[in-house]
């Protein structure tokens, strides 16, 4: 079982400790072992051609449920100090690649200051449960806009292709990109743990899935994500020359 501690900090400081269990290989970035067949063989990832019968209307994955009017809000912590962030799911679906997807808005808000838009992302589940990510509009270059990756994408566009972010059945080892266009997305998610336990200042999440997010387009920057079922992403640890923490401090649902 892995755990990760968190706690509220100093602006300039960052204390998170990864106890790993002897099957897991997370923090220090070796490639967990190869294991049997999974929940996403089968899949053609990224895909270049994906076909509407094959998406619903929902997303509702346990690991990513995304139920319209929904909004987490989260504490960003960075070197240079703290942020809100908002994630909200809008009602309207955004049509990707001829697919009805689902669209999420990311807000950031500054003390002192405005809430301003980071990026939408867009988002669609297949029959079988898996969620894939078909891109995003990210809003103009400003302060800390890194938290989701600087790059608009769209899947159809420019050799874009969707990808997958959480599969219906995730297994320790599996491996998968996240979407693909050269030069712009080339991320790769690997499942560390469907048992992690996330302790933050709110509250304790055990039994969570946890993914190791890697690009060779930033080779410095490790992202590792944590899902609780039922509520979707509940923290984000990110490693690079600016480390940033994402801790979920509550959820509204409709």
């Amino acid at each position: 079982m892995l755990h990760l501690m968190s706690r509220r900090r100093a602006q300039a400081a960052r204390a998170v400790t990864l106890v790993l269990g002897s099957a897991l290989l997370v923090a220090c970035g070796a490639t967990p072992v190869a294991l049997p067949p999974s929940g996403i063989d089968g899949l053609t990832i990224p895909t270049p051609s994906p076909m509407p019968d094959d998406f619903v209307a929902r997303v509702d994955n346990p690991w990513f449920p995304l139920q319209p009017g929904t909004r987490w809000t989260y504490d960003r912590f960075t070197p240079v100090g703290s942020q809100t962030v908002t994630a909200t799911v809008l009602a309207a679906p955004h049509p990707v690649a001829g697919v009805d997807t689902t669209a999420v808005r990311w807000d950031l808000r500054n003390p002192g200051r405005r809430p301003s838009t980071l990026a939408v992302r867009w988002y669609a589940q297949d029959t079988a449960g898996n969620v894939w990510w078909f891109g995003q509009r990210v809003a103009p270059a400003g302060p800390h806009v890194d938290l989701l990756a600087t790059r608009s994408w769209q899947a159809g566009y420019d050799g874009a292709e969707a990808g997958l972010l959480v599969s219906a059945v995730p297994r320790v080892g599996d491996g998968y990109a996240n979407g693909y266009q050269p030069h712009v997305v080339e991320s790769r998610s690997t499942v560390a743990s469907v048992d992690a336990t996330v302790a933050l200042p709110t509250r304790t999440y055990p039994g969570t899935l946890a993914t190791r997010d890697l690009s060779p387009l930033t080779p410095t920057r490790q992202v590792e994500s944590f899902y609780a079922r039922g509520i979707g992403l509940v923290s984000q640890q990110t490693t690079q020359v600016l480390s940033s923490d994402l801790s979920l401090v509550r959820v509204r649902r409709p």
